[in-house]
């Protein structure tokens, strides 16, 4: 008897179906995630060959219980593999478990610190001004190229050290890489072009900041060690390679997300953009109901019973960060609503545990200040619904196109 068998309760309409690279669930996964949670918490697809959990629990100490629910074995289901075997050239710290992973973050805790992050908090403000100044003459604007996605990647190569010359070919390169086909678990061509022109480009930067003329993370990593011993070449490559990703797709997303969400609750964009102050609740809010990363991959490393299915050692497991994020056990009856004036005591945004996100302080400061100055700025736009277009990819959810109007101002001196 296979486990969707086990899991699935038969519904009116049918057995409940989940695919992440079906493009049509990302016009509303949650109403795919609500039956999932009901009726399939331990949900088996038997053509991609992987369970999901959906609950918050259940995804809480997944998340927490690392020496079953492994990362080794990648994070993202189609770059799925045998737990220890990466399958690149650079090793990510996304990717190992403790105590390997526990020293890597350490190693990079000790360059990429909550202070190096707080005091940069003007420079970030200006970043976003100067993107809001090449639109707001205009009275229009595409929030994604214009706005929202060389913002963040502008930041995080600031961080690391990566001339301004060289930042938009590294965000062509980011986009890429996560595009997905519709329907299809296949790598598509044009994100290994992506993946190859980032690692090209960081093999050659690090070839050039040995002599120690260069300044940022990445020279400051390739510097520090714990306990004698310093990165791998390897090692700072998955670094280089994962601040990119991470620093620049999800943050794009997050700003974006919460644009339109606000644009969908009027009252509650009247609310914020009379009192600023709640702009950090209303960024807490966005990553609990539609958080940019829908998903994490897990590999089992021992077999294990849940609700009634059996998962064996070696299955791949997502954990539905989506999902969790909108269960009324966790969150009351309101759950599947947004309210910028919950204050939920957790979510599970930046994941949790031995994984949760390192640059959670970074993402958290960014939209803050993104969303502060759009209202501050342009505090009349309106998103045109009718010719948003949603971005798709597997695990991380928002848009790829979103046309905005206001009334136009003035640059700022």
């Amino acid at each position: 008897m296979s486990g969707q068998q086990v899991t699935q309760s038969r519904a009116a309409d049918g057995p409940v179906e989940y695919n992440p690279y079906a493009f049509a669930v990302h016009d509303d996964p949650y109403a795919v995630y609500r039956r999932l949670r009901e009726e399939a918490p331990a949900y088996w697809n038997n053509e991609l060959k992987f369970w999901t959990l959906s609950r918050f629990d259940d995804v809480l100490e997944a998340f927490r219980d690392f020496e079953t629910f492994s990362s080794a074995g990648g994070v993202a289901l189609e770059n799925r593999h045998p737990v220890g075997e990466p399958m690149a050239d650079f090793h990510q710290m996304i990717e190992r478990d403790p105590p390997n992973h526990t020293g890597l973050r350490k190693l990079v805790s000790r360059v990429f610190t909550g202070r190096r992050v707080s005091v940069m908090e003007d420079e970030i403000r200006a970043i976003f001004n100067r993107y809001l100044d090449g639109v707001i003459e205009q009275g229009a604007a595409e929030v994604i190229n214009d706005l929202s996605s060389p913002f963040p990647m502008d930041v995080i190569c600031s961080i690391l050290g990566v001339p301004e010359a060289d930042r938009e070919d590294l965000r062509l390169c980011s986009d890429q890489i996560m595009v997905r086909t519709d329907g299809s678990i296949e790598i598509p061509e044009v994100a290994m072009t992506g993946m190859f022109g980032l690692l090209e480009y960081f093999i050659a930067d690090l070839a050039e900041r040995k002599d120690g003329k260069r300044s940022g993370l990445i020279s400051d990593l390739m510097e520090v060690d714990v306990d004698g011993e310093a990165l791998t070449e390897p090692e700072l490559l998955g670094f280089c390679i994962l601040f990119v990703i991470a620093g620049h797709e999800t943050t794009t997303k997050m700003v974006a997300n919460t644009l339109e969400l606000l644009s969908r609750h009027p009252d509650q964009l009247a609310a914020v953009t009379a009192d600023p102050s709640l702009v950090p609740g209303v960024i807490e809010e966005v990553l609990r109901f539609h958080n940019s990363t829908q998903y994490m991959h897990r590999t089992l490393t021992r077999d294990i019973q849940m609700h009634g299915a059996t998962m064996r050692e070696g299955d791949s497991v997502l954990l539905l960060i989506g999902a969790a994020n909108h269960d009324h056990r966790e969150f009351g009856p309101t759950a599947e609503e947004f309210d910028i004036m919950r204050r939920p005591p957790r979510h599970l945004g930046f994941g949790y545990g031995a994984h949760f996100c390192l640059g959670a302080a970074l993402a958290r400061m960014e939209g803050k200040v993104a969303i502060e100055e759009t209202l501050r700025r342009i505090p009349d736009y309106r998103v045109d619904h009718d010719n948003k277009v949603r971005f798709h990819s597997s695990n991380v959810t928002g848009w790829r196109e979103l046309p905005i109007t206001f009334t136009p101002g003035s640059r700022e001196g």
